[in-house]
């Protein structure tokens, strides 16, 4: 059987050799076109082909460089040469720059690009640094020149540390995005962020995830952020912080792996009652962290709890949230610190938790990293025989470890348990695993 020959791409004819009719033919018509389109037209392209317009013609070799509103979006391995290179000839103020995975190579040339952004009036800036956890590189730290960038209204930074701010910052008054990922703060720097943020009245959105404190000892530190809507604490430890005035606060996700003996539950909940998302991390203590809390979380629809079954004082510190979240639609729980259950509860434990707005209104469940052992199954029981309005509740069941009961046994045990809701279905599934039963 003959074969025909391989296709090839099609290729486009090379371009038309200086002077000739054509190219002085496509060269007259885009002249002949308004200066304020031809600035539109370049405006809307990513700023390698904005940068290659200036081969179309003489006339040409300069325009990109005032075309207004270019994104300078820098891939990763970018050359920091032709960064510099670019920024110093574009003559419009950057509303965006981004670049990721800067290498260490790029640090010297980095102390270019600040000032520049910084003269430019740049509003949304991002910078992500390589990941260098592996390797003998210490963090870079920025250019006090960040603190000039006066028109920012985005900060993403990561894998960086901040210098300290110079004598007489005023803040960044129109930033309403302010991210921090894995940067370090200078000495007192936990009172630092806090002054940063106190003078972005604008602050929208606020995210700390990871944030290094160098010193060893630290005080409390207030955020206080009259227009904040989210806000994002996740960290291996507990480094001071307190919420004060946040009146407009909607989401919020603290996730703290090692919280200070210190640290009041009760006055943190107490200022986050208003939210309409929230995810929590629940401490494995020996006591209720919760006992006391007498606020009521009205408008809260979406709830995420990282805690246990194991203890007691777990299920107290669990249902001290649940039991004031009247309205709430969805609930996830992830099961964190697996170790043996040191108290065993019973159905009628759960029963005197009971209240009448508890799961008056919720529609979704999901527990992942389950162990199945029996607490965790009177959870669900309990869930099952109260949720009237419940639509579905998932299992992720945890079979890597020695702790989780045989997913058989869970099976036959779920297929037992009564349900409130008519049209609620369970669907136990693995971890690591494909859908397994409805």
């Amino acid at each position: 059987m003959e074969t025909s020959p391989p296709r090839r791409k099609p290729r486009l004819p090379p371009p038309p050799p200086e002077g000739d009719p054509t190219a002085s033919a496509v060269g007259a018509s885009l002249e002949s076109l308004p200066g304020e389109l031809l600035e539109n037209i370049v405006s809307r392209l990513s700023l390698r082909d904005a940068v290659r317009t200036s081969a179309i013609s003489r006339s040409w070799i300069h325009r990109w460089e005032s075309a207004p509103d270019l994104r300078h979006y820098w891939p990763r391995r970018s050359r920091p040469d032709a960064i510099c290179a670019v920024l110093a000839r574009y003559s419009r103020s950057v509303g965006q720059f981004c670049t990721w995975g800067i290498r260490a190579d790029a640090f010297p040339h980095i102390d270019e690009w600040l000032p520049l952004l910084a003269a430019k009036g740049v509003q949304t800036l991002t910078l992500s640094f390589w990941d260098y956890s592996d390797v003998n590189v210490e963090y870079y730290t920025l250019h006090p020149a960040i603190f000039a960038c006066g028109q920012l209204t985005s900060l993403h930074l990561e894998r960086c540390f901040l210098p300290t701010a110079p004598e007489g910052f005023g803040g960044f008054p129109n930033l309403t995005l302010l991210s921090l990922v894995y940067v370090g703060l200078p000495e007192n720097g936990e009172r630092k962020l806090e002054a940063m943020i106190r003078m972005s009245p604008s602050l929208v959105s606020l995210e700390l995830s990871n944030v290094e404190v160098t010193d060893d000892d630290f005080e409390d530190w207030i955020i206080q952020a009259p227009n904040l809507e989210r806000l994002t604490i996740t960290s291996d430890i507990d480094y001071g912080w307190q919420i004060q005035d946040l009146p407009s606060i909607q989401d919020a996700n603290i996730n703290i792996e090692d919280y200070s003996i210190d640290r009041d539950f009760v006055k943190l909940l107490t200022s986050l009652a208003q939210v309409g998302e929230l995810e929590l991390f629940i401490p494995s203590a020996d006591g209720n962290v919760l006992e006391g809390i007498s606020c009521s979380f009205q408008k809260l629809r979406s709830l995420t709890l990282h805690t246990n079954f194991y203890k007691a004082s777990s299920i107290l510190s669990t249902f001290g949230l649940l039991t004031r979240a009247p309205n709430l639609l969805h609930l996830e729980i992830e099961i964190t610190d697996h170790e043996n259950q040191s108290n065993e509860v019973d159905i009628d434990f759960l029963n005197a938790l009971w209240t009448n707005s508890l799961f008056a209104n919720l529609d979704f469940v999901s527990i992942k990293s389950a162990t199945c052992w029996s607490n965790e199954m009177r959870f669900i029981e309990f869930v099952l025989s109260k949720a009237r309005l419940l639509g579905e509740f998932y299992i992720y069941h945890d079979d890597t470890g020695s702790f989780s009961k045989p997913r058989e046994e869970a099976i036959i045990e779920l297929a037992k348990y009564k349900r409130a809701s008519p049209k609620a279905k369970v669907f136990f599934r693995d971890m690591e695993d494909t859908w397994l039963y409805s």
